[in-house]
């Protein structure tokens, strides 16, 4: 946390710097980093600079943070074009524990939808014969080291490392 002057370890777990403060209904899991977005196409700008502040906090180039973003904006715009039965915010948590940087989307009010089972995409097809959908899923199951999912109690919660 070199630009906030708080080494991380002063506030992993304790009282984080303002910028990276848990809002009160919201709690710090672990080191684990969450705000709430608006079920919304127009929330990925304040994702991205959620995102970018988070990294920058962390020391992380920015440079490494593409894949990062592509990963999130395909999962949140997933989420909201596919799960229409709730009008919740959707959270999105971060974590960093040298080397692996974690995220979590949580979707509160929803039906489970296992993204971790999304049917394989025949690249070697022509683009004509392969249906529409599926390229974004299967880009998450390929740059991620994990993708993880859980639902329970009408929440969905995808964790990718």
């Amino acid at each position: 946390m070199q630009e906030l002057g708080f080494p991380r370890a002063a506030w992993c777990g304790g009282a984080a710097p303002a910028a990276f403060a848990a809002p009160a209904d919201r709690a710090v899991t672990a080191c684990m980093i969450e705000r709430l977005f608006a079920r919304e196409f127009r929330s990925i700008e304040a994702i991205v600079d959620f995102v970018n502040g988070f990294l920058t906090a962390q020391g992380l180039d920015q440079d490494q943070a593409y894949d990062v973003h592509l990963i999130i904006e395909e999962l949140f715009t997933n989420r909201v074009k596919y799960s229409r039965e709730s009008t919740a915010d959707i959270e999105l948590g971060l974590d960093w524990q040298a080397p692996v940087l974690t995220l979590r989307l949580r979707d509160f009010n929803v039906e489970p939808f296992d993204v971790t089972k999304a049917l394989p995409v025949d690249l070697d097809r022509p683009v004509e014969d392969r249906g529409h959908g599926g390229l974004g899923l299967h880009f998450v199951q390929r740059v991620a080291d994990g993708l993880d999912y859980a639902w329970a109690g009408r929440t969905s919660t995808i964790t990718v490392t």
